[in-house]
C-alpha cells in the first residue's frame, strides 16, 4: 500500500530533529560546558579528602557525554530523512525505534528520581517533558498511521 505520511508526523520529524541538532551537537562539540551550563553538573568540583574547590572546572567524562551527542545527531539526521519521506512505508521502523527510545528515556528518567539523592536540574524536567511529549507523538503516529496502513 502506498500510504501518505500525515502533516503532523512530518511536523513532529521536524521538531523533533531540530531538538536532536541543538542538543545533540551541544553535547558532542562541549559536553562538559554543555551539562555545566544546563546545571547537570556542578560549575566547581571538590577535590576529594580536601576543603579546596576548583571553580569553573567539571568532571565529564567526554566519551559517554559525546556518545550521547553523537546519538542525538544520528536521530535528528533520521528524522530529517523521516520529514522529507512521503510515504508510511519509509518511516515505519523510524516511528518504531523514535517510540521505543522515548519511552526508555521516560523509564531511565523515573528511574533515577526514585533513587537519587541529588534533586532533579530544571533542564532534567525539561528533558523529560521532551521525551514523554515525544513518546506520546511516536506511538501515536505508530497506533494511528501503522493501524491504517494495516500493520
Amino acid at each position: 500500500m502506498d500510504r501518505p505520511i500525515s502533516n503532523r508526523l512530518r511536523i513532529t520529524f521536524l521538531i523533533h530533529s531540530i531538538i536532536s541538532v541543538i542538543l545533540g551537537a551541544a553535547m558532542w562539540l562541549i559536553p562538559g560546558r554543555s551539562l555545566a551550563l544546563m546545571g547537570w553538573v556542578d560549575e566547581f568540583v571538590r577535590l576529594p579528602g580536601s576543603e579546596l574547590d576548583i571553580p569553573g572546572q567539571t568532571f565529564v567524562d567526554p566519551l559517554i557525554s559525546r556518545l550521547l551527542g553523537s546519538a542525538l545527531l544520528a536521530l535528528a539526521f533520521s528524522s530529517y530523512l523521516g520529514w522529507r519521506a512521503k510515504r508510511w512505508e519509509q518511516v515505519d521502523l523510524l516511528v518504531q525505534q523514535e517510540t521505543v527510545f522515548c519511552v526508555l528515556g521516560v523509564v531511565a528518567f523515573f528511574y533515577v528520581l526514585a533513587r537519587s539523592v541529588r534533586p532533579m536540574p530544571p533542564i532534567g524536567w525539561v528533558v523529560m517533558i521532551l521525551l514523554a511529549a515525544f513518546a506520546i507523538a511516536w506511538g501515536a503516529a505508530w497506533w494511528s498511521e501503522g493501524r491504517a496502513a494495516g500493520k
